[in-house]
């Protein structure tokens, strides 16, 4: 149970002041495509973020389909809502010294599409981590102390 409470009590958590919130329309639709456009890591998370692309720290390199990079950009390009394009999520960790962390482990293709669009911000979802969760995705690569 203390697992479950720990992501519902996240939204309550204070967000850095550089980040922006963007609010989505409200409508039928939107809720349908959304349930669908969920990881298991956001899932319960509805709050969405541009976050500053300087910020982002990516430790594993990804592999891309050339393809769906160039499709998305022209998607990205051509955007007409912000729900065309879903975010990308990161694990938010702050440090011992109270310093913010954002890493990133999935939504390569879109990560890289926005930043060959030279694009200063991506729309993301911040999952409250620890270092703990950090070493799960990079065991010991990890990490063991962030400042």
């Amino acid at each position: 149970m203390k697992f479950i409470s720990h992501f519902i009590r996240v939204s309550s958590r204070r967000i850095p002041p550089f980040l922006h919130r963007i609010q989505y329309p409200v409508h039928t639709f939107h809720i349908q495509r959304r349930a669908m456009e969920t990881t298991v890591h956001s899932a319960g998370i509805k709050d969405v973020y541009d976050v500053p692309m300087s910020v982002i720290q990516r430790p594993i390199p990804s592999i891309l389909d050339e393809q769906k990079v160039v499709s998305l950009m022209e998607t990205i390009k051509g955007e007409t809502s912000e729900e065309e394009v879903p975010p990308i999520d990161l694990l938010w960790i702050t440090g011992n010294e109270g310093g913010n962390y954002y890493f990133s482990f999935g939504g390569c293709h879109r990560y890289e599409a926005y930043r060959r669009l030279h694009r200063e911000t991506i729309k993301a979802k911040l999952v409250r981590s620890t270092l703990r969760d950090l070493y799960h995705y990079m065991g010991s690569s990890a990490p063991i102390y962030l400042a």
